[in-house]
This record gives structure tokens, sequence and C-alpha cells, in this order.
């Protein structure tokens, strides 16, 4: 086994954790992750990258195809709303408005509409297969990875340097950051080999990014919402 290999860390990384961190229920009075995923129930459900297949990919167009003709007319109809979209900008001085004055809802109306738009490209994209969409869906790629936080003004306090402007040097995994490897993670997945067709550069900065702001840090790090140490467990883990 190379233990090197990123997704084989994190494998033995999810293993230890079951058998090794969670208090146990007499303690505590809850089950621990040890009793509720014993080691052989996770050999059971970990496949082989290969082999895992949780959506049909863009390229299986029978799949995709298959779908109502109204339900297919309205996706590619969601998606075609974010044709030429004009990304919106996230500057420091909107990201300090929850730190100046308490208010996060200015900033996070254009977070999330920079990743409702590119859900709605791409899942028009894979419904109608043509590539019409792909150049926008770059675009949005792009955009997420060179955001200095995935997360929201209002959790930026879980660093050390406290509220204000993200330390790019100390990523955290808040909801939102966990939110957003998954869409980027999903949009890989579904469209790996066309966006290869666009730049090969996309997807390898799409890993790039989930590495160093995710995965490097949950195997790390003992956030304290995670439960590991004996604390209660939040919407704040990864899923």
């Amino acid at each position: 086994v190379n233990v090197n290999d990123r997704r084989t860390r994190m494998m033995v990384f999810g293993i230890i954790a079951v058998i090794l961190v969670a208090p146990s229920y007499g303690r505590q009075g809850r089950f621990t992750l040890r009793e509720l995923y014993p080691q052989e129930k996770i050999e059971q459900v970990l496949v082989e990258r290969g082999r895992w297949r949780p959506w049909p990919k863009c390229g299986e167009r029978r799949a995709w195809e298959s779908l109502p003709q109204e339900v297919r007319t309205d996706l590619i109809a969601g998606g075609q709303e974010y044709l030429g979209y004009q990304w919106p900008a996230l500057p420091a001085m909107l990201f300090l408005e929850f730190a100046r004055n308490g208010n996060r809802s200015r900033y996070e109306r254009e977070h999330f509409a920079r990743r409702s738009a590119l859900t709605a490209l791409v899942i028009a994209e894979c419904v109608e297969g043509r590539g019409r969409f792909l150049d926008d869906i770059a675009n949005g790629v792009w955009v997420l990875c060179e955001e200095s936080f995935w997360g929201v003004p209002a959790h930026i306090g879980a660093q050390k340097a406290g509220s204000g402007l993200p330390d790019c040097e100390e990523p955290i995994v808040d909801l939102f950051a966990a939110e957003t490897s998954e869409s980027l993670a999903w949009t890989s997945y579904l469209l790996g080999e066309p966006l290869d067709t666009v730049s090969p550069l996309i997807r390898k900065r799409i890993a790039l990014e989930i590495d160093r702001r995710i995965l490097t840090p949950c195997l790390e790090r003992d956030f304290g919402w995670m439960g590991f140490r004996g604390g209660r467990v939040n919407n704040w883990n990864p899923r």
C-alpha cells in the first residue's frame, strides 16, 4: 500500500478514526464510531475509486437523455440563465463587513450566487451534453478556486487570527468550505473528460484546492466540531 497516496491516506485516516478516536458509550452515554462502524463494516462499504459510480457521468448519455423531456427542458433553461455570467466580486471590504458591523448577508448573497450558478451550469451541461456550458463552468470553477476562503465571514473567527480577513495559511473546514469542495468534486466527477477539452489544468486545480483546504487540514488537525476528543459533533463536519 502506498501511504503517500492521498486517497490511501484518507482511507487509512477514516479507519483509524473509526477504531481509535471516539470515546466509549459507557463513559459518554452515546455510541462510539467504533461501535457503529466496526472495521469489517468499513471494509464492506469502501470501494475502489474506479468502481465508485454514484451517478451517471455526463458522457453516459442514455441515462441523462432518459429524463422526462419537461424536466430536461427546465434544467437546461436553468443553465442558460448563466451563459456569459458575470461572476460576482467578493472584495476584501465586503468580507470585512461582518467584523466591522455584523452584516453577513451582503457577502453571503454573492458567495452563494456563485455556487448556485455553477450548479445550474453543471446540471444543464450534463442534461444537454453538447459542450455549450463548458466555458462558463470553467470560469465558475476558476472563480471558486481563486477565493481566499471557501467559508463565510461569520465563521472566520475559528482561525487563530480571529475575525477579519481570512488567513490563507490556516484553512479551516467549516460547513460551507466543505460544501464548496463537494460542489467542485461533483463537477470534476460528472464533467471530467469534457472539462479536460477546455484545459487539463481545471481538474488539476480542483484536486489541488480540495487537498490543501479540506483533506490535509482534516488529516492533520483536530477541529473541535469533529468530536474526536469527546466534544459534540455538528453540521460543520464534511459530508
